[in-house]
């Protein structure tokens, strides 16, 4: 057992352990001595979590203590998956499955991750009818299929089997010896609908929805992903698994349909606790133009709240438009930047839109691994690709990053057509069911929403803080930024608006404010409200 800390809530001597991150850490440290069934539910926890990075570390960390724990290999294996090492999962799985009987429980978990390395290969294959895919098509199919075939059958690969048949049956060639999809989904739901009401688990609802899929049963598929989406319960690992079958195997955005379906779900996925989307500007701008559903059809999928959440979701996608790309001239991208009303910020004209980045980003020189204006463009990827906008010089303000970390643009060409992003009067209560979001380009990759462990963890704003930097109110919170989110904007839950200017993240030592003693695993935004004082006095 361990020396230190119970992982719930405990204490590494007197510093509070406050997270599951700082967890994961403390636990990777001590793994040699620590309850091997307390750090199995940990990496199970990260997974849930879709902290995939620390999932993995942690795993290998008790694989070295503990290498034939099969619970842990395959977990161990789907994190490999997760971070898009899928070579890689397959001999951690293929060689765990080797070694256990088919009774065993992990056996058949082994093999159903299996069956999603091959699958993850076959979509990821530019052509599907390439050898490769193929051969990598047959792999998934027959480790989905062997669990399936036994007794009692197992619906979980089974309906991932119905999933890539239907692929196959509408897209082809077809699989010599390939049962129907048709069939195995009528299977899949006789043998759920069998289960007594009292032993069904968590995944029991959301199989149900697909299997009905395979027989093109939209009100079954309703009211199946209304029992754990609409719930208040809903787990965002559910919800984004659900999604990327939905949009990766079945293809719903390519039908009417399937779109608004689709829809819905990113919506519940970006209001639960831990939800994350990442979403190309592509989807961002088909998302945008679909019309609201109809409260009925709202209310089947996600429940009493269903207009709310759709209201609030469509105001989220509405803000992503004014989100934009910095980078170079020469295509390489630096960060995140966004539009911002000029009068907003107490300048001059009024009605004019600038946008606001970080200095490290865009400064007059060029320090800090930033670009010169001169040497920088901004694209508002969620409206437009191929619109490029060039910077002027000088910048119109501009603070270092000991400070505000801050830099206002002004464009060659204004900007046409998209609407400033609102600022919010003030900063929220520090409060336990406080959230904030983040919408950037997160290690200069597509535009994406960092909704992960979003808690507003604490700020140097009214009531009680105390800014250790005269005139600058530092925000803490925990999101899942990385490089290329510097600049983003930092948002409230309760109407979109921005509260601070991401600044920089830390997974562990950013200190505490407010005179707090201690570090913590944080991300720090500054202050809308102190960045327009410091503008003011300028």
């Amino acid at each position: 057992m361990s020396t230190g800390p119970t992982l719930g809530a405990g204490m590494a001597g007197d510093a509070e352990v406050p997270d599951l991150r700082t967890r994961a850490e403390w636990m990777i440290a001590r793994v040699e001595g620590d309850d091997p069934k307390e750090a199995g539910r940990l990496v199970e926890e990260l997974r849930n979590a879709r902290e995939y990075p620390l999932m993995l570390r942690l795993a290998e960390a008790i694989s070295r203590k503990r290498p034939d724990e099969a619970r842990n290999r395959r977990l161990y294996g789907q994190a490999l998956i997760e971070q898009g090492q899928v070579t890689a999962a397959i001999d951690v799985l293929e060689r765990l499955a080797a070694r256990l009987k088919p009774d065993h429980r992990e056996h058949g978990e082994a093999m159903g991750l299996l069956g999603r390395a091959h699958k993850q290969i076959y979509f990821d294959a530019k052509d599907k009818a390439s050898p490769t895919a193929r051969a990598a098509l047959r792999a998934a199919i027959a480790a989905y299929r062997k669990p399936f075939e036994r007794e009692p059958p197992s619906t979980w690969h089974g309906v991932n089997l119905v999933a890539l048949l239907a692929r196959v049956e509408r897209d082809g060639p077809p699989l010599r010896g390939a049962p129907k999809a048709s069939a195995v989904a009528a299977r899949v739901l006789a043998a759920l609908d069998a289960v007594p009401a009292d032993q069904r688990d968590e995944w029991h609802a959301a199989t149900r929805a697909e299997a009905a899929l395979g027989l093109g049963d939209w009100d079954t598929v309703h009211a199946a992903l209304k029992s754990y989406v609409g719930s208040p319960q809903a787990k965002a690992f559910m919800i984004a698994g659900t999604l990327r079958q939905f949009t990766q195997v079945w293809s719903l955005e390519a039908q009417p349909a399937g779109a608004e379906l689709v829809a819905m779900l990113r919506a519940r996925l970006l209001a639960v606790s831990q939800g994350e989307l990442r979403l190309a500007p592509e989807a961002v701008m088909q998302a945008r133009r679909l019309p609201e559903p109809g409260r009925t059809q709202l209310e089947a999928v996600l429940g009493d709240f269903g207009t709310s959440t759709w209201k609030w979701w469509k105001t989220g996608l509405d803000r992503a438009a004014a989100v934009c790309v910095v980078r170079s001239k020469l295509g390489q991208r630096l960060g995140t930047g966004w539009l911002v009303r000029a009068g907003d910020l107490g300048r001059t004209p009024a009605d004019e839109l600038l946008v606001m980045t970080n200095y490290h980003v865009v400064n007059a020189e060029g320090s800090h691994e930033g670009l010169t204006p001169d040497n920088a463009e901004v694209v508002f990827e969620a409206v437009d690709l191929e619109k490029v906008y060039t910077v002027q010089s000088p910048l119109v303000w501009s603070s270092p990053p000991e400070r505000h970390d801050a830099a206002l643009l002004r464009l060659h060409e204004p900007v046409q057509g998209i609407a400033p992003l609102p600022l919010a009067k003030g900063l929220p209560l520090v409060e336990a069911t406080a959230r904030v979001y983040v919408i950037g380009y997160p290690g200069g990759r597509s535009l994406a929403y960092s909704l992960q462990d979003n808690a507003l963890i604490d700020h140097e704003g009214p009531l009680a803080g105390k800014p250790a930097i005269d005139g600058v109110v530092r925000v803490h919170y925990r999101a899942p930024t990385e490089g290329g989110s510097s600049g983003s904007p930092v948002f409230n839950a309760s109407g979109w608006e921005v509260i601070a200017l991401h600044h920089k993240g830390g997974k562990l030592g950013m200190p505490m404010l407010n005179g707090k003693p201690g570090t913590y695993a944080a991300n720090e935004g500054v202050s809308l409200a102190s960045i327009v004082e410091a503008m003011k006095a300028a």
